[in-house]
Formats: C-alpha cells, structure tokens, sequence
C-alpha cells in the first residue's frame, strides 16, 4: 500500500489556483486533488521504471514538491527556475517531483500523463515540444501510484 510521509500543511483551494494565475497554468484535477491530500512529501514505495533509448530503466520518487514557504522542494520555485527563468522543461509540463538525482518527474497539463525529465541528457538545442531528455512513466498519477515498487 502507499504511504506519503513528511508532507507539508494543508492547502486550500484558493492556494493552488494563485500559483496557477501567477504563472498561467492549468494544473490537471488529479494533480489538484494530490495537492490538496497531500502537498509535497515522500512517498513509500518509491520506485518506477521507464523506457530510456530502448533499455528498461529505474530510478526513485525522492521528494514530491510542495506549495509552501520553505526553501526545499518547493513547487513554485522549480517552476520558475525551469518554466520562466529558463525553459528547460516542455511548456505543458509541471515538475511535480525529482528523483535523488535532481531529474524531474512532471505531469502534462495536456494530457495528464507522467513523464521523467533527465537534466544529464539536456541539449542545449533541445526541442521544448519534444526534447530528447523526456521519457513516458504513466498515463496519469494514479497508474503511477500503482506501479511504484
């Protein structure tokens, strides 16, 4: 069964949608209703697997990211450090956790699929639309609970 830990207060309605008009986002609802349950933490377990160039590949869940005032994985500042001072990330993407690592896992405001941002793998040409460093986890949040490990 999975159990979040180390997460952050409670958050209302209100909280959410301020960080989506600051930066003219349109957080999916599952995500909205994550936020609301559990705003940032860890998670056990923790493990996904992804297909990277072919090869079946693992990495881990370390810190899923919070809208709070703190300094650590803090979701309002990976957005603006990957979505408006740099765009590093593509424009439907939300960085909603990062591995131990410091690549993301983000979710597409699009399509509500989960997906992992590999930062070794950035080009500095990379197509925002559909860089080389993106790679399928899950449909969507729940599908991703479900094959943690």
């Amino acid at each position: 069964m999975l159990e979040f830990f180390n997460t952050e207060d409670n958050l209302t309605l209100n909280d959410i949608r301020s960080i989506e008009i600051k930066y003219s986002l349109s957080f999916p609802d599952e995500y909205v209703k994550h936020l609301l349950t559990y705003n940032g933490g860890q998670c056990n377990p923790n493990t996904f697997e992804f297909v990277e160039n072919g090869q079946v590949t693992e990495s881990n869940i370390d810190w899923f990211l919070a809208i709070y005032a703190g300094d650590f994985d803090n979701l309002e500042d990976y957005i603006t450090i990957y979505k408006v001072n740099e765009i590093r990330i593509p424009e439907s993407f939300i960085p909603i956790a990062h591995d131990p690592g410091g690549n993301l896992i983000c979710i597409s405001c699009n399509d509500n699929r989960i997906y992992f941002w590999d930062h070794e793998r950035e080009t500095v040409n990379t197509n925002h639309h559909h860089p080389e460093n993106v790679y399928f986890i899950a449909n969507n949040l729940t599908e991703l609970f479900n094959i943690l490990k």
